[in-house]
């Protein structure tokens, strides 16, 4: 099989660990080129997929089916929103297919590229860190005052990608360096620690509160998984402290984003919840459980959930006197509920169970991190929803679920 890999191989499975950094439509044309290559590689190679790897990759993409059906049984008002919607999450379907194609003789290759989704966190962080300071140091010439929210309203447009969702990717980032590269030379060591202090900087400058809400959980079973060397790790641990301390200190907005979350933790009714986003999801998970109440058992279809929505914000802002805006669910779980009723919920915790249950019978770490990292921020975005977090989502849980346990790349390639 080695000899017949060729760089072209490589630099493709390169590529589909960089696409979802790339501009929406370039995102979409990146994955399915190098799906489209690898499915036509195995099959020119004689390899032909198992039946039982099929009839698991349409179970992990069983949802998307949900929404096809509800599309179209929708009425035709709110047809075209369904149909939409349904658009957005295809690669839910189509990659677990790809992959259960491609796992055995590629499948390797691509997890030994997992080092360039670190190198793509790297570089549009430094990119948009670099621009926000060209913005607030040279455009602005300093006079406005730093602020978390102008350091997202930034770093968004510039970089493309919701500082959520980054963080996201971050997380995993920094999961990816911590569990499969394992440096034996010193130099490769404080390379390591390095990348590692500087994801975590980004992440915290982004100050997404789910991916660092996994991350501690992860960290937690890091030391737990390693108790028998922690001696070893007393030195990084002290220097990352060192790095979150620093960042409170020294980043004003990140302060400032720690001191909003201390709403989660006592806040008056009069508040303007339009001033603090803690403030706005308690308003959105009322929004949600209001809904939910009376359509928990069927739901009301992805075409008229906003719909469903919109009104109740509506009336909550005549009710305070002001405009509270307007919002989707905020939370996959919740999405998935009140757009398909039980049926849905369930669906999507056992696919979520599925994963978990290889990640265990796999032993493989990096896959249970990501699996936490997502069930995580699931319950704070609707991260199936958008082109950034579906694509995330399907290639990554699909390339672990039909990696081969022979295939796992347990070293960080140099």
């Amino acid at each position: 099989m080695t000899k017949q890999i060729t760089p072209t191989d490589v630099v493709m499975a390169r590529l589909l660990m960089l696409c979802v950094f790339l501009p929406q439509r370039l995102q979409v044309f990146a994955a399915i080129g190098t799906s489209v290559y690898f499915v036509f590689r195995t099959l020119a190679m004689g390899y032909r997929p198992q039946r039982r790897d099929m009839l698991m990759a349409l179970l992990l993409g069983s949802t998307y089916f949900l929404y096809l059906a509800a599309a179209a049984l929708t009425d035709a008002p709110f047809r075209s929103a369904a149909f939409r919607v349904t658009e957005r999450v295809t690669s839910l379907a189509l990659l677990p297919v790809v992959f259960a194609i491609i796992s055995r003789p590629f499948s390797a290759i691509i997890a030994g590229q997992l080092r360039y989704f670190v190198y793509g966190c790297l570089i549009v962080c430094i990119m948009g860190n670099a621009d926000f300071l060209y913005h607030h140091l040279i455009a602005d010439k300093g006079m406005i005052p730093l602020s978390h929210v102008r350091y997202r309203m930034i770093f968004e447009p510039f970089t493309g990608i919701h500082p959520t969702y980054m963080g996201v990717y971050l997380s995993f980032a920094i999961c990816i360096a911590m569990v499969i590269w394992h440096p034996v030379r010193k130099w490769e060591r404080v390379v390591m620690y390095l990348t590692l202090y500087t994801l975590l900087l980004f992440l915290l400058a982004l100050f997404a509160k789910s991916p660092l809400l996994a991350l501690v959980v992860i960290a937690a079973h890091f030391l737990y998984h390693n108790r028998a060397m922690l001696r070893q790790y007393l030195l990084p641990a002290g220097i990352m402290g060192a790095v979150v301390a620093g960042a409170f200190a020294f980043i004003p907005f990140v302060r400032q984003r720690a001191v909003e979350m201390l709403g989660l933790f006592g806040s008056t009714g009069s508040e303007n919840i339009t001033q603090n986003s803690v403030h706005t999801r308690r308003l959105i998970w009322d929004t949600d459980v209001s809904v939910l109440h009376h359509y928990w058992l069927t739901g009301v279809g992805p075409g008229r959930l906003l719909q469903a929505l919109h009104q109740r914000y509506f009336f909550h802002s005549l009710y305070r006197g002001y405009a509270v805006g307007y919002f989707d669910p905020h939370s996959q779980y919740f999405s998935h509920w009140l757009s398909f009723g039980i049926a849905g919920i369930i669906l999507l915790v056992v696919v979520l169970l599925l994963h978990f249950g290889r990640a265990v019978t796999m032993a493989n770490r990096l896959y249970l991190y990501l699996l936490i990292i997502l069930t995580v921020t699931f319950f704070t975005e609707t991260f199936l929803l958008r082109q950034h977090g579906v694509l995330f989502y399907a290639i990554f849980t699909s390339l672990f679920f039909f990696l081969q346990q022979r295939d796992h790349a347990d070293e960080l390639p140099r």
